[in-house]
């Protein structure tokens, strides 16, 4: 169990995994003559070619990828985790909320783990928001929140968190997955392996795996051979930054515990400040109608720090009334901690595996949604406990290939109905027209907000009635 006297940052301390060798059997190496274009890729030019064997492995080192590797590890199954990066240490400049669906998630992948998240954050106990027309408000509310319900927490810290407690030797950088085939008994999954030291230099590594789960995140490399879509833009854009702020003396828009949300009217402009223990969270966020704001980023899709990242954001709140402290907060905070980005989702599709039930999605590569109901980070959490549990049950056949295939049936069974509806919920919330079904619009204030308390009543029940609340009206 965890000792919740550990040092936090002694823990905590950012992990530059390198790459090491692969703690599983290694198998005969094919010869280089059988290496030729596979799914496009030339794999002949590669110099040295090796191929090992494990019987789980996960691509892809994000929240839902450790969460999974760490809730297995806990059960006595070891699974290698690939990452195509260099290290572990990454940042999206925003802190996730945990709420009950996710408490019980965590707590049933490590024991203690909810706990130590919330020793690195802090409990939100409010949350004020401001709708503005004209420079006017034009209504505000506040909610006050139970202590101890809800936890902010910076989202590094949760990465940096999760890595800490998986095992060094089965995580594997510079792993840029290029493709998988169905092979007898499993998978075979493709890597370019970049060479520690010399980054032009790499080779190909052969993974036979019994199960290979895609957890690349929403650009997703295992979901793009499976399923051959692309992530949808929202014609939205994010500025957002988490700043070290633990006086309260640089950005002064939110005490301790507090959510401040201000937003215009017509959806033009919205913008979110967060407390998050010694952290402050501030989120610009404009509605990109004809994709003129989106073209005008440095890159295609967004990123930390971009040169002329902190002028844009500016340039897009400037002279709006009532989002001062949002400018204030902006001239703060230095260009290298904004990240800049289109917010995009996924459509729900009705099959998240592959390759007769030997690949599997999970997290972003399978559901990603809106930001807004903030369940991105709590549904991987989710995906991770379930498919934690159905593989310990399989581990006890030797991962027969009945038994995977079963694990992974019951898998999509209990989630997939669920992110259906979390997934189309998340895009009603955007309150944009051409993402809403008719009758949402028609929906009266007080049908919103008995769908608002309906979903938030059913989300939180997990594990229980995953597939829907029969006692609701809109969730059944």
């Amino acid at each position: 169990s965890l000792s919740l006297s550990l040092s936090i940052e002694g823990k905590l301390a950012c992990m530059a995994h390198s790459p090491h060798p692969l703690a599983c059997t290694e198998a005969a190496q094919p010869p280089k003559s059988e290496l030729h274009h596979k799914h496009g890729f030339d794999l002949s030019r590669y110099e040295k070619v090796e191929k090992v064997e494990s019987d789980i492995a996960i691509v892809g080192a994000g929240l839902a990828g450790l969460a999974l590797a760490l809730g297995l590890q806990q059960r006595g199954i070891k699974a290698e985790l690939f990452e195509r990066r260099a290290w572990l240490c990454s940042d999206t400049a925003t802190v996730i909320g945990i709420g009950p669906n996710g408490v019980t998630a965590l707590e049933g992948i490590y024991p203690g783990l909810s706990k130590i998240l919330a020793e690195l954050g802090t409990y939100t106990t409010n949350l004020k928001v401001d709708v503005v027309r004209e420079g006017s408000i034009v209504y505000t509310n506040t909610v006050k929140y139970e202590e101890g319900i809800y936890v902010a927490v910076c989202w590094k810290l949760v990465h940096q968190c999760l890595s800490s407690f998986v095992h060094r030797d089965t995580v594997h950088c510079l792993h840029k997955l290029l493709f998988y085939e169905e092979s007898k008994g499993g998978v075979d999954a493709y890597f370019e392996v970049k060479d520690e030291e010399n980054a032009s230099m790499s080779h190909v590594k052969i993974l036979s795996t019994k199960l290979l789960v895609g957890a690349d995140g929403i650009w997703s490399a295992v979901r793009k051979q499976m399923i051959g879509d692309e992530p949808r833009y929202l014609n939205l854009v994010d500025w957002n930054a988490v700043v070290y702020n633990p006086d309260k003396k640089l950005i002064k828009c939110v005490d301790k515990g507090e959510i401040y949300a201000c937003t215009e009217e017509n959806a033009e402009t919205w913008s979110l400040s967060c407390n998050a223990g010694d952290y402050t969270l501030w989120i610009l966020r404009k509605l990109d109608r004809m994709g003129d704001i989106g073209n005008s980023l440095l890159k295609k899709h967004g990123g930390l720090g971009n040169p002329g990242s902190k002028d844009r954001a500016l340039k897009n709140v400037e002279g709006l009334k009532r989002f001062e402290f949002l400018q204030a907060a902006i001239k703060a905070t230095n260009e290298d901690l904004i990240f800049e980005r289109k917010l995009m989702d996924r459509l729900p599709i009705d099959r998240w595996s592959d390759a007769n039930g030997r690949v599997l999605l999970i997290g972003d590569a399978a559901h990603s949604q809106y930001v807004g109901p903030g369940q991105g980070a709590r549904t991987a959490f989710e995906d991770a406990h379930q498919l934690s549990i159905f593989l310990e049950e399989a581990s006890q056949s030797s991962f027969s290939e009945e038994s995977i295939k079963f694990a992974v049936k019951r898998f999509e069974n209990l989630r997939i109905p669920r992110m259906k509806k979390m997934q189309e919920y998340a895009a009603h919330s955007t309150r944009l027209p051409w993402l809403q079904p008719e009758w949402v619009q028609k929906l009266t204030p007080e049908e919103k907000l008995k769908r608002q308390r309906e979903y938030v009543r059913w989300v939180e029940s997990y594990p229980n009635n995953q597939e829907g609340d029969s006692g609701s009206t809109y969730f059944k």
